[in-house]
């Protein structure tokens, strides 16, 4: 795509309760220190182990009152990495979007790199990665959003590669000195219970729907009606397999109209992408808050004739 234009962008992070203590709170005080007068979106996902995700929501989101430019959205139960992406599009309100891993960190200079760039393509990756990425509403529009059937970590960022490839957008990539990425491995994974951990950090059930959504060979066998691509560390022959489905559009794309913080036109869709976060992070606190409170008093009330009530109702 050969629309340049001066750079701008939102921030945007995927975060779970495995990083915060170690990653998430050093990250998110660099950047508001660093990028005070940033729109931050912070999606929030959830895990399996319900207990040990409503503390850790209680933690995060009185973490992040702190911080006035931070918007997030929470997650009881653990989303796509997909999805997390698209949630940051959609609320994003600029028309780009850097999104960035929970474990990486940048010095001072990152900001007056990022900001130095003279013009810049409407989606690129940073120093080789997929940790940290610039992606505009327009690329979403032409291509599509992230394909949410990617249920837990990894190889999205390859379909999303290949379908750029099958529209024609070169995927380039920019250095930036400043930005550096701990590649932390996976710990407790949201999606531990429905997927085993592939190359320490991804989800195997991913790997598995990349292999059926796409006809992938390394040139030992040629596939038909395929283009060639550099996938690091080879190139491969890949063509989409057409007894799957498309990929489904989980959003309207008229929700992409808010840009530089201002409404092109009304719609409740854009209400939502300005506003949903906020008000459903504040009500979801209250619920998890105050479900927590009334449990620990119903047990004290009630003891044992309460858990066994339970059982009986919710096998």
């Amino acid at each position: 795509m050969e629309n340049l234009t001066p750079f701008n962008c939102s921030i945007g992070i995927v975060t779970y309760l495995g990083r915060f203590e170690t990653y998430f709170k050093p990250l998110i005080r660099k950047l508001h220190f660093l990028f005070p007068d940033y729109d931050i979106i912070v999606f929030i996902n959830g895990h399996y182990d319900t207990v040990k995700q409503i503390q850790y929501l209680k933690d995060v989101t009185y973490f992040l009152r702190k911080y006035p430019n931070i918007r997030y959205v929470t997650n009881l139960e653990h989303q796509a990495l997909a999805r997390g992406w698209n949630w940051l599009v959609f609320m994003a309100k600029n028309d780009r979007i850097l999104i960035l891993n929970d474990d990486v960190s940048f010095n001072w200079e990152f900001r007056h790199n990022l900001e130095s760039l003279p013009s810049v393509p409407d989606i690129f990756t940073l120093n080789g990665s997929w940790s940290h990425f610039v992606i505009s509403k327009d690329i979403i529009r032409e291509v599509g959003w992230f394909d949410e059937r990617f249920y837990g970590t990894g190889d999205e960022d390859y379909d999303y590669k290949f379908r750029l490839a099958m529209s024609e957008i070169n995927l380039i990539d920019i250095i930036i000195n400043g930005l550096h990425n701990f590649v932390a491995p996976i710990g407790d994974a949201g999606w531990a219970n429905v997927s085993n951990v592939i190359h320490e950090k991804y989800s195997e059930i991913n790997r598995d729907f990349l292999k059926k959504k796409w006809l992938i060979s390394n040139h030992k066998n040629k596939v038909d009606k395929t283009l060639s691509i550099y996938c690091y560390p080879e190139e491969w022959e890949i063509g989409l397999n057409p007894e799957l489905e498309i990929t489904p559009e989980y959003y309207p794309l008229r929700c992409l109209e808010v840009q530089n913080g201002k409404f092109i036109k009304f719609s409740f869709n854009i209400f939502l992408a300005k506003n949903f976060a906020k008000i459903m992070s504040l009500s979801n606190t209250f619920y998890w808050t105050s479900r927590r409170f009334l449990g620990a008093w119903v047990r004290k009330l009630f003891g044992n004739q309460w858990d066994n009530f339970r059982k009986r109702i919710f096998p």
